[in-house]
């Protein structure tokens, strides 16, 4: 009996902690104060330690991944195709398909 009480707390202080999600939201507050307003004091400092534990989590977690976000984090961003010459370009513009009525 003493055992399925301690499953049954165990069960139930996991569902309480998945439902509050108590990482999650100090890593938003974490990310809100980083990039949002500016702390001092101490609260900066509690800042840049829940995002150091964030980012060393995720190293640990997914080092292939970490990699590949580290050595392209300054990659531009991907252009876009060039634009086609068409030569029929005028003549299809004015051979539109006809547009729906509205009601």
């Amino acid at each position: 009996m003493t055992t399925l009480a301690a499953v049954l707390a165990a069960l139930t202080a996991g569902y309480g902690l998945g439902r509050w999600q108590p990482l999650h939201r100090v890593s938003d507050w974490a990310h809100w104060h980083r990039y949002g307003t500016r702390p001092t004091g101490v609260r900066r400092w509690a800042v840049y330690a829940v995002l150091s534990a964030e980012v060393l989590g995720w190293s640990v977690a997914h080092p292939t991944q970490g990699w590949g976000a580290w050595k392209h984090r300054n990659d531009p961003p991907p252009r876009t195709p060039a634009p086609v010459y068409d030569p029929q370009w005028a003549q299809r513009r004015t051979t539109r398909a006809p547009e729906e009525p509205t009601r």
